[in-house]
């Protein structure tokens, strides 16, 4: 079986449908079928080589991040996989998914779309990226559609065969690491530089906590558009002892930042199914995050987090924190959230599933 796996943005831009792609393609490819991962040229990766994957970056380096370069990604993408004969195509996110109904349509190539998280329901995003998000997800139809996050079958008027494949976790990786932590109480975020994680707010708590932990410390892992602006508030703010952003972090860096700290903390707006909360719970990591997507259903308060009913108020942000760091049950907490992503959540079950949908779609075809 040859598949094409589409998606817009890769590595060294890292997020949750790049990793997802990555970990599926990589157990997939062991099992015989043979990937090609197209996508933009977003720089050089440091991605080990796979037998039975190729990865293809369309475009130049230099247009990675203009906005014009992801619409003639599109075209191009379309044009490179029409040349080739490929028994399916899997597209990640928004604009590789118009792509792979292009093709399934004009090509007859049988096509998936999987779901990584959508801004519906926000103000997140201009009013034509939610319409549109929302006409793909409910107005087009595909071979099948993958959804990592079990929030995303309630939004009305969904197509039809739709099959939830959660995210996975390789607690192996975490369980082998063993390193003090940090002496100061420190709190730990994964993920985007962008306003959909709402970390403006996460450092208007921490100007809060500070006053109640003084040598409370958080860390934010990551990169993206609002880097700079971030940096500037914590000037604002006289922070710099008390937030630190360590840019982008990847593999044995990223698990043992993980390892080092005490609670992972995740404000955002809206999410799927985090990976980051999955790594954190690998790593016995009690989680703060916000009542939204799947958070709302994996997160027990009490039990293994906190959720945050109010993301854009940092007082409750504050609160949780100091509320966690208090708390002589923590541990407890961190091993409870371990206990399920080891019972629930592995990369090995997801691929299975994805390997069982590839061959029912294929063989409906011949």
């Amino acid at each position: 079986m040859k598949v094409a796996v589409l998606i817009d943005t890769w590595f060294p831009f890292m997020g949750g449908g790049q990793i997802n792609a990555w970990e599926i393609s990589k157990r997939l490819a062991k099992q015989g079928v043979e990937i090609d991962i197209v996508t933009r040229n977003c720089g050089r990766d440091k991605l080990k080589r796979v037998k039975n994957i190729t990865v293809y970056k369309l475009g130049s380096k230099s247009a990675a991040n203009n906005s014009l370069s992801k619409i003639l990604f599109l075209f191009k993408s379309y044009y490179f996989i029409s040349k080739k004969n490929y028994d399916l195509i899997h597209a990640h996110a928004f604009l590789p998914g118009i792509t792979a109904r292009l093709l399934m349509v004009l090509k007859g190539i049988p096509a998936i779309f999987t779901v990584h998280g959508t801004s519906i329901g926000t103000n997140l995003n201009n009013i034509f990226s939610r319409w549109l998000e929302k006409f793909i997800l409910t107005q087009i139809r595909y071979s099948a559609q993958i959804t990592v996050s079990q929030d995303f079958l309630k939004i009305k008027n969904i197509n039809e065969n739709v099959y939830y494949i959660p995210n996975g976790v390789d607690v192996k990786k975490f369980d082998k690491v063993n390193i003090k932590k940090f002496k100061r109480p420190t709190l730990l975020f994964v993920g985007r530089l962008n306003p959909q994680k709402n970390l403006q707010n996460l450092i208007v708590a921490m100007d809060l906590v500070r006053k109640k932990l003084s040598s409370a410390q958080l860390l934010i892992v990551g990169s993206g558009i609002l880097r700079n602006d971030l940096i500037r508030l914590v000037e604002k703010l006289k922070l710099q002892k008390n937030v630190k952003l360590l840019g982008q972090k990847t593999g044995d860096d990223l698990v043992t930042l993980y390892k080092s700290v005490h609670i992972f903390v995740l404000p955002s707006i809206y999410e799927g199914q985090p990976l980051s909360l999955l790594e954190a719970w690998a790593a016995k990591l009690p989680a703060i995050v916000s009542k939204t997507g799947d958070c709302q259903y994996l997160v027990k308060g009490g039990q293994n987090g906190y959720l945050i009913g109010n993301a854009n108020h940092s007082v409750e942000i504050a609160r949780l924190v100091v509320k966690a760091f208090k708390n002589k049950n923590l541990a407890e907490f961190g091993q409870n959230g371990y206990n399920l992503v080891k019972e629930k959540f592995s990369w090995d079950k997801s691929t299975k599933l994805t390997l069982d949908l590839y061959e029912k779609i294929t063989k409906s075809q011949n």
